[in-house]
């Protein structure tokens, strides 16, 4: 969970968001006395905003990028006392703020950027909505990212959607094409939620700016939105061949009819019968080689059937006598399949949607649409968290990605693993306590509140993303199914030591704290780059997911995570089939005495001490039965309560941690279950 080298502005008693929503309710209640005022001192508000923020980019940016961050939380738009009352309650901030200037710059280039206009015209009720108590920019913010979501998916479906289509109308082997997709939108969407939001309202000049024309626009271009490319190739698949082994029976069977006579009109016959062995089909097998083995014809065999004592009649039945050997030979035959891309997301549709021409001049100021936009990007970033920062590294372009695996001499599970963790290089920020489940999550990169003690942005809004610990458990988690759980401490105990000749593409790094009393932070090891050097990829503070060598690399302690097999067929699974799946509710605990009560001892009702990958279910399971959750297996050992006992459908999850307990909260989900009993 650490958080080295942070680059923050204010602390914890600055909040950047109440700033936000203190200008959104001053200027609601400017609406609520004359909504045709508000509307008219809005457009003029917002209009003269435009116009400094047009006319201050570029030079912001030539003057530094300190004023930037000394203007963090000073962006707003609408009403002019909604800025002012924004001011005020930032006024803490501010103060320090000024401090800085007095002691550090000469001169402060006054820099005033407006939000984009779809945020303040929904808050303020501009788009024609009656404005209420509970709206402000952040609820308004996190409404407006669930519709670009949304909307993202079906651009992902979309592609899937391409892809079947591609196979089905060349006729190409489903399975093999299928197992073939090079899925890099998978695991991350990559996109920027106040980016879009900015250029949207930058292209329809910010005050007729609606949600409605949003979400058409960019549904508009939904299919463009994850590239698909294509490679037909060909496999030669071999159609193994069938047969059984056969094992022998012995039985009495009818030689020979002889008639006797006929009494009172019935023929009377005599049999005559000896003991025989044939043969009965035991075990289907196939080979996919060819092979010799022994053949076997069927017979109809004549079969006494008895009364009383005594052969009253026959019948018949098929066996089979053996006949020599035969040599089966597989069939092959060239199947074409279909290699298709899925790319990650493609920022450029963005300008598609909404008509833009990122190097064309702003109206009649020296600056471009393109700058104009990254300004009000950062300035919603600044008031929203109070930093701009959301990953500052720039994302890997498909063919470094491509380039860099190619470089490394290891498995292919290893690689998938690097490629899993490279996939959110410059795309997720930092967040002290940031957790999640595996895949793509559509909270990261939106306000959230940070609950976890211990930082200085603790009880501030910042961007959602991952901590570090919190990203090595969703790498491995996405792309082997294999939880580390927990922080470093934890993921340190879900891990052994190894040497350096011993150390490969996806092993642990671990960096004691400054007082050398602990694990404080955590890195996946990438492979080598092209200048031979060491490369990691982490999530740390100010900078988010990035792929660095940190000058703190010859301190770290290498290590590798227990219950992982490195050669394992990427993609496979070791537990087949599942046997049903149920809804669950899931939950978790620890072994501390708020979970288990005043006599915890950290033995599971099972006998065993608790461990990570143990539940909690009700005894309709038994002991030793498996689940998988999320993609990741668990085994029953544990039982709870009447909540739990009563509750076939409830799970609880343990983790080594009371506050992590506290953190993985409660949900709902589809689980799996594959094993029943030991």
């Amino acid at each position: 969970m650490a958080e080295p080298n942070k680059q923050q502005i204010g602390d914890g008693s600055d909040s950047y968001g109440a700033a936000a929503q203190n200008a959104a309710k001053a200027a609601k209640q400017a609406t609520k006395t004359g909504k045709e005022v508000a509307k008219q001192a809005a457009a003029k508000g917002a209009e003269a905003t435009a116009n400094a923020a047009a006319a201050t980019v570029k030079a912001s940016v030539e003057g530094g990028k300190a004023v930037a961050e000394i203007a963090a939380g000073t962006a707003s738009g609408g009403p002019w006392g909604a800025i002012i009352s924004a001011a005020w309650a930032m006024r803490h901030t501010l103060f320090k703020i000024l401090v800085c200037i007095c002691l550090c710059v000469v001169f402060l280039i006054v820099l005033i950027v407006e939000l984009p206009g779809i945020l303040i015209n929904r808050a303020l009720g501009l788009d024609g909505s009656q404005p209420t108590e509970q709206v402000t920019i952040v609820t308004v913010f996190e409404t407006v990212t669930d519709v670009i979501s949304n909307i993202i998916d079906l651009g992902y479906d979309s592609s899937m959607a391409q892809v079947e289509t591609l196979i089905a109308d060349g006729g190409y082997d489903y399975e093999l094409s299928m197992n073939a997709l090079v899925n890099h939108a998978q695991s991350s969407a990559g996109y920027d939620v106040a980016y879009i939001m900015s250029a949207y309202s930058t292209s329809v000049d910010q005050l007729s700016a609606t949600q409605t024309d949003l979400e058409a626009k960019l549904t508009g271009v939904s299919g463009n939105m994850f590239p698909v490319t294509s490679v037909e190739k060909e496999n030669e698949v071999i159609t193994p061949v069938t047969y059984y082994t056969y094992k022998p029976v012995t039985m009495t069977v009818v030689t020979r009819i002889v008639q006797t006579g006929t009494i009172n009109g019935v023929p009377q016959y005599r049999y005559e019968t000896a003991e025989k062995t044939y043969y009965v089909q035991d075990e289907e097998k196939t080979s996919d080689v060819a092979i010799e083995v022994d053949a076997y014809t069927a017979v109809t065999v004549t079969l006494p059937v008895y009364s009383g004592g005594s052969i009253s009649g026959t019948r018949t039945a098929t066996y089979y006598q053996s006949a020599g050997k035969q040599t089966l030979t597989p069939t092959k035959e060239i199947v074409k399949y279909l290699e298709c891309t899925i790319h990650p997301f493609d920022n450029t549709v963005i300008t598609s949607a909404f008509g833009l021409d990122l190097n064309a001049n702003y109206n009649e100021y020296n600056t471009t649409y393109g700058e104009v936009i990254d300004s009000r990007a950062q300035a919603l970033k600044m008031t929203l968290y109070g930093t701009s920062a959301n990953g500052s590294a720039v994302p890997l372009t498909d063919t470094e990605l491509i380039a860099f695996l190619a470089r490394q001499n290891c498995s292919e599970t290893r690689k998938h693993i690097v490629k899993t963790g490279l996939s959110l290089v410059g795309k997720v920020p930092y967040f002290w306590g940031g957790k999640s489940a595996a895949g793509w999550n559509d909270e990261w990169n939106t306000p959230k509140l940070v609950t976890a003690a211990g930082s200085t942005t603790s009880g501030t809004i910042r961007p959602f993303g991952l901590d570090c610990s919190g990203f090595t458990d969703w790498t491995y988690k996405t792309a082997v199914g294999v939880s580390l759980y927990g922080g470093t401490w934890s993921q340190w105990d879900e891990s052994y030591a190894i040497s350096a000749s011993e150390f490969l593409p996806g092993d642990l790094g671990f960096l004691m704290d400054a007082d050398g009393q602990g694990w404080n932070h955590v890195l996946i090891f990438a492979g080598y780059g092209e200048d031979g050097s060491r490369k990691w990829v982490h999530s740390e503070g100010g900078i988010g997911v990035h792929l660095n060598t940190p000058s703190y690399e010859g301190r770290l302690a290498l290590r590798r995570p227990k219950n992982v097999d490195f050669e394992q067929e990427v993609g496979s699974s070791a537990y087949g089939e599942p046997l049903y799946s149920l809804q669950v509710n899931v939950t978790h605990y620890c072994a501390c005495t708020k979970c288990c009560g005043p006599n915890a001892q950290g033995i599971t009702a099972s006998g065993k001490r608790v461990a990570v990958g143990m539940v909690a279910m009700s005894s309709h399971y038994p002991f030793g039965t498996q689940i998988m959750i999320n993609g990741i297996m668990y085994t029953v050992e544990d039982r709870g309560g009447s909540g739990i006992e009563n509750d076939i459908g409830r799970v609880d999850i343990y983790v080594p941690d009371h506050n992590e307990a506290l953190r993985m909260g409660r949900y709902d989900t589809t689980a799996y279950i594959y094993r029943i009993g030991r």
